[in-house]
C-alpha cells in the first residue's frame, strides 16, 4: 500500500471552491488561505471559519448566511438556486454550488484521494465508537493518525472530518453509521476504505431497515467504496450473518473473534470489576481497564491492524491500557457504596444483551438491580424484542427490574415469562418518574445497570440519586 511521507499542505480554499464545482467572486488572497473550519452552525462560526448553508428539515442554514460572515466566516457554500437575504459586502464570500451537502462530499472524497492515506472504515450495529478508539490509540503508537471527529459518523459527519484532515496524516480511522439503506454506500465512496471493518449484526435501527437481513446488506454496502487493489474487510467471525454475507457476495476477509477460521483469536478471558478484562492473543496478555468481555470484540481488530502496521506487541498492548470508557457509554460510577453502570447513549437489543454480561461480571456476587428503558428505532420489531429483553434481564438473575418508557409493560411481561416475581418488578414511564423508585430500592452494595435509548435521559437517574 502506497502512502505519502505526510509532507503534504493543508488545503486552500481555492482548491475546496473546485473541489466542490462551485463559483464565487472570492479574490486571490482569499482564495490562497488554508481552508479554516467547515461550520453547519453558524452559532459556532469563528474568524475563518466556511459556514455551510444546509437545508434540513427544520432549519434553512441560508437565513444564516448573514449571521455566519458577521461572525468571520471566509466564506460560505450556498445552494445556487436558494433565495436568501444578505448584504452586499457578503456577498463576495458566497461560493455558490448545485447541492451544498453534495459539493461538500465531493471535496471530501477528492482530498480523501489526494492525500492516500491508509483508511480504516468501521460500522456495525453497537461496538463502533470504541472499536475506532482503540484502532486509533493502537495505531498512534506508530503512525499519525485522523479520525472521525467527535460523533460525526453520518452522510455530514464523515465527509466533515475526513476535510478536517491536515495532510500529515499516515492512517485515517473513519466511523460510518446508518438509519437507512444506501447511507453507507455513499460514505463508503467517499472515504474509500482500503480496510473495512463490521463489528457485528444486530437490531439496531432495525425499525428503519425493516429486517435483519436488510441491516447486514446495509453494513456490506462498507464494500462499495473499497480499494479493488488490495483492500479487505475485516469481521467479527463469531457472528454467522457476517461469515454469511461475506461468503455469498465473495470479498477478501480476515475474520476476528473466538471461532477456528479467525486469524486473531482471544484466549484465558477474564474480566474482573477493579482490574478490568485480560485477554491473550498468541501468548501476549493485553488488558482493557473497562470490565465487560464484549470489549474483547473491540480491541480484536486493534491488535490485528496494529501488527499489520508493524507496532510491536507491547505498545499495542501499551495502547489498549490506556483506554477508558466515552461518557456516557458504559462508564462504571461510584456514589456511596453504589456502582452504577451508566450507559445511556444507545441501546439496541445486542447492546442490551452485552450490557447485562457486563453487569454479571461487574457485580460478581453483590446484588444486581437493572433499569432499562426503552430501545427506539426497532419499528413492528418493537413489541417482541422487549419481550425478549425482559427475558433476558430475568435470566442474568437481576434482584429489581425497573423498566422505563413505552414499552415499560413489554419488558415486564418478557421478564414474568421468563419466571421472574412480580414484586421484583416496577414499570415507569419516564426517567424522572424512575428517579424516586430507584432511591427506594436500592441497598448499599448494589450494582446498577442504567441502559437505554438516548431519548430517554436516563442519566438523570444516575444525577438524582442521592446515595
Amino acid at each position: 500500500m502506497s502512502h505519502h511521507n505526510g509532507s503534504a499542505q493543508r488545503i486552500r480554499l481555492g482548491t475546496f471552491i473546485e473541489w466542490c464545482g462551485g463559483s464565487s467572486q472570492l479574490g486571490a488572497a482569499s482564495r490562497s488561505k488554508p481552508l479554516g473550519e467547515l461550520r453547519h452552525d453558524s452559532r459556532l462560526v469563528r474568524p475563518g471559519d466556511v459556514f455551510i448553508a444546509l437545508k434540513t428539515e427544520n432549519n434553512d442554514g441560508h437565513a444564516f448566511i448573514e449571521s455566519a460572515c458577521k461572525a468571520g466566516a471566509l466564506a460560505v457554500v450556498a445552494a445556487r438556486r436558494a433565495r436568501f437575504d444578505c448584504s452586499a459586502r457578503y456577498l463576495r464570500r458566497v461560493i455558490r454550488v448545485t447541492d451544498p451537502l453534495a459539493a461538500v462530499q465531493r471535496a471530501a472524497r477528492r482530498y480523501r484521494r489526494e492525500l492516500g492515506y491508509l483508511c480504516i472504515g468501521i460500522t456495525g450495529s453497537s461496538g463502533k465508537t470504541t472499536t475506532r478508539s482503540f484502532i486509533s490509540a493502537v495505531l498512534a503508537e506508530g503512525v499519525v493518525v485522523g479520525e472521525t471527529y467527535s460523533n460525526w459518523n453520518n452522510h455530514l459527519g464523515v465527509p466533515l472530518s475526513l476535510l478536517r484532515f491536515t495532510g500529515k496524516e499516515w492512517a485515517g480511522v473513519i466511523e460510518m453509521g446508518a438509519n437507512h439503506t444506501g447511507e453507507i454506500s455513499i460514505l463508503s465512496r467517499i472515504a474509500q476504505p482500503d480496510i473495512a471493518v463490521i463489528t457485528n449484526i444486530g437490531y439496531a435501527h432495525v425499525g428503519l431497515f425493516g429486517s435483519l437481513a436488510k441491516t447486514t446488506s446495509a453494513k456490506f454496502e462498507i464494500a462499495e467504496g473499497l480499494n479493488r487493489k488490495n483492500g479487505f474487510l475485516l469481521l467479527n467471525g463469531d457472528d454467522s450473518r457476517l461469515v454469511a454475507g461475506c461468503r455469498s457476495r465473495n470479498l477478501p476477509a480476515y475474520f476476528y473473534g473466538y471461532s477456528k477460521r479467525c486469524s486473531v483469536r482471544p484466549e484465558q478471558v477474564t474480566v474482573d470489576v477493579r482490574g478490568g478484562t485480560r485477554f491473550t492473543v498468541d501468548g501476549t496478555e493485553f488488558v482493557i481497564a473497562m470490565p465487560g468481555r464484549h470489549f474483547v470484540y473491540s480491541a480484536l481488530p486493534a491488535v490485528f491492524l496494529g501488527r499489520r502496521c508493524g507496532i510491536p506487541d507491547e505498545l499495542i498492548a501499551r495502547a489498549l491500557a490506556a483506554q477508558r470508557p466515552v461518557a456516557l457509554r458504559g462508564t462504571l460510577e461510584r456514589k456511596g457504596t453504589i456502582d452504577f453502570i451508566v450507559d445511556c447513549y444507545n441501546a439496541n437489543p445486542t447492546s442490551m444483551e452485552a450490557a447485562l454480561v457486563y453487569l454479571t461480571d461487574v457485580a460478581g456476587r453483590r446484588r444486581k438491580i437493572a433499569v432499562v428503558g426503552e430501545m427506539m428505532e426497532l419499528g413492528r420489531y418493537a413489541g417482541r424484542l422487549h419481550r425478549q429483553l425482559g427475558k433476558n434481564v430475568a435470566r442474568s438473575g437481576v434482584a429489581r427490574l425497573i423498566a422505563v418508557g413505552e414499552h415499560a409493560s413489554a419488558i415486564i411481561d418478557g421478564a414474568r415469562e421468563a419466571g421472574m416475581g412480580r414484586r421484583s418488578m416496577i414499570a415507569c414511564s419516564t426517567a424522572e418518574e424512575t428517579v424516586p423508585v430507584v432511591n427506594e430500592v436500592l441497598r448499599d452494595g448494589d450494582t446498577v445497570l442504567l441502559k437505554a435509548s438516548r431519548g430517554i435521559h436516563l442519566e438523570t437517574v444516575f444525577e438524582g440519586f442521592g446515595g
